[in-house]
């Protein structure tokens, strides 16, 4: 690193005795007036400071959310039956996909069906229109095909919530989740990212508790950690 220290350029002799008072005379005279100021500087300056002027830094408090529950030996889906599920995704996506590529180019007609949603901001109005409260919508593709990109993520945290909330995944919330998943596009948002996340930490929840899960809703729990861990790449979240 020695180079570094070598001048730039060659000024010659310098006089020390240069009145700085008085303006230079030259663009070399203004150089050595810089190289004789620079002598005059320390190589190492400390500040001294006042240290009740210094605040402590504000902590800020970050909750680490722990990985899946692992399940019950008698719960916990084979290897076997987690591949034949991301496989079996994999192909649906891949048509879904394939079939908006049609509608777009023409090739394909679609009509969107006479619905009315709810406002995408109305959290207890989509738990209750995807519970088929007042009327009577199944999550087809049909449907899905008229949620923007962002009403598919804003919709699914709501649904994620409310798994979270009730501690059990109803039928109908199922069957949105799943359908929800088919249409979710990739790369993930973090937002959406940390959403799946917490799908599979709050089903794994679920299957670990002490009350009798009949096979259907099982199903539906083993199904969610496997698809957010295996086919959205959270692996740390799988079942072994």
């Amino acid at each position: 690193m020695d180079y570094l220290k070598k001048p730039v350029f060659v000024v010659g002799e310098i006089n020390e005795d240069i009145n700085l008072s008085l303006p230079p005379s030259s663009g070399e005279e203004y150089i050595k007036r810089v190289v004789i100021e620079a002598r005059q500087c320390a190589d190492v300056v400390v500040a001294n400071l006042d240290p009740s002027c210094v605040k402590e830094p504000t902590k800020a408090y970050v909750e680490t959310l722990a990985g899946c529950v692992q399940a019950p030996a008698s719960l916990k889906p084979t290897v076997e039956w987690q591949q034949y599920q991301v496989a079996d995704f994999s192909k649906l996506r891949l048509y879904v996909s394939q079939l908006k590529d049609e509608i777009l180019i023409g090739k394909r007609k679609w009509k969107p069906p006479d619905i009315h949603l709810p406002d995408i901001d109305d959290q207890n109005a989509w738990i209750s229109f995807c519970l088929n409260g007042e009327e009577k919508i199944e999550p087809t593709l049909n449907t899905l095909f008229c949620f923007s990109q962002s009403d598919v993520e804003q919709v699914l945290e709501y649904l994620v919530q409310f798994v979270e909330t009730e501690r059990k995944v109803e039928y109908k919330i199922g069957q949105w989740i799943y359908t929800l998943l088919v249409i979710l596009e990739q790369p993930l948002q973090p937002d959406t990212c940390s959403c799946l996340r917490s799908l599979a930490r709050a089903c794994s929840v679920i299957r670990a508790d002490i009350r009798e899960l009949d096979a259907q809703e099982l199903g539906a729990l083993n199904l969610f950690i496997c698809l957010v861990a295996r086919y959205f790449r959270q692996l740390d979240l799988a079942d072994p």
